[in-house]
């Protein structure tokens, strides 16, 4: 039997399963005891599991559910997922997020993000009555970070964990891998004043139009980056420098600067509706395929998939 917040706030619980335990049998008891006791929950899952759920549970009323594969292929827009989930659902009431994680084993840097923003989650999460249940396969090469990320394990019952580490820990002790190298970029702007900006906007559009991307994804990259850009020059130590490159599946732009980046939440959490500053971060998320960001010195790599390399 897991816990629950129970007004006290946000009970964050990793739980590892064997490779021979299906998914559905792990999680249908699981949300059974929260549906009958009339405890919203949204149900993070393969879109083959959320249908053996919807025999298996004795009521569905107040089952919600978000395919895992579309949902974790942006791990920067996870928080605001679930933050806008809650405020719908239940504002003001207990709620339970069950999600059946998936690292990307073909992608570290994604599947690294994501166990980021999973650390993150019980400082950003901290003041929800919320239950969030976090189940991941067990396996060797993650297990210690998975471990590392929650503040409690669940294996029939839930019990606090001595290996958690708190968010700056964890991020420090499993940082996100080095950035691909890609060779010399095919272009580079050097920045220092937002009037350079313009150009940059300029030369950001013409160089994703030669890589095939429709209007309104070019667009969207023009936008994110230039929010980027401007952040880096009027936050960062200058000079900014924006390095763009065309793969065989993605448009990629990097914008680094000589600072450091303390503010490990940034741009993960979906600004306040009176906010009219640092929301660049956050839309850039909400635009591009893929954002990562190492912390010294400030580097944030954008990336847009091109049309022949869609996904998901």
């Amino acid at each position: 039997m897991c816990t629950s917040a129970k007004g006290g706030g946000l009970v964050h619980h990793g739980l590892l399963y064997p490779p021979s335990v299906e998914v559905a049998d792990l999680v249908t008891p699981l949300i059974a005891e929260r549906l009958a006791r009339r405890e919203p929950v949204l149900a993070v899952l393969p879109p083959a599991i959320t249908a053996q759920l919807h025999h298996r549970v004795p009521t569905t009323v107040g089952l919600h559910t978000t395919d895992v594969g579309r949902l974790y292929r942006h791990p920067g827009r996870v928080l605001g997922h679930y933050l806008g989930w809650i405020a719908d659902t239940s504002p003001d009431g207990a709620a339970t997020i069950i999600a059946a994680a998936q690292l990307d084993s073909d992608n570290p840097h994604r599947a690294a993000l994501w166990m980021h923003v999973d650390a993150l989650s019980t400082q950003a999460l901290a003041k929800r009555d919320l239950t969030l249940i976090c189940a991941y396969p067990h396996d060797p090469a993650t297990a210690a970070a998975i471990r590392d990320a929650h503040p409690s394990l669940l294996n029939g019952a839930a019990t606090p964990n001595p290996d958690h580490l708190p968010a700056d820990q964890f991020l420090a002790h499993h940082r996100l891998p080095p950035a691909t190298q890609l060779g010399p970029p095919d272009d580079t702007h050097i920045l220092d004043h937002p009037a350079q900006l313009t150009d940059l906007r300029k030369a950001i559009g013409a160089h994703a139009a030669r890589a095939g991307l429709r209007t309104s994804r070019c667009e969207d990259f023009v936008l994110a980056v230039s929010e980027v850009a401007s952040n880096a020059i009027e936050h960062g130590v200058s000079p900014a420098a924006v390095c763009l490159w065309t793969t065989a599946t993605s448009v990629i732009c990097q914008v680094s600067d000589n600072g450091h980046f303390t503010q490990p939440l940034a741009g993960l959490l979906p600004p306040h509706a009176n906010q009219k500053r640092a929301r660049g971060l956050w839309m850039a998320h909400q635009l591009c395929d893929e954002l990562y960001r190492w912390p010294h010195p400030t580097t944030i790599r954008l990336q847009m998939d091109r049309p022949q390399a869609t996904t998901r």
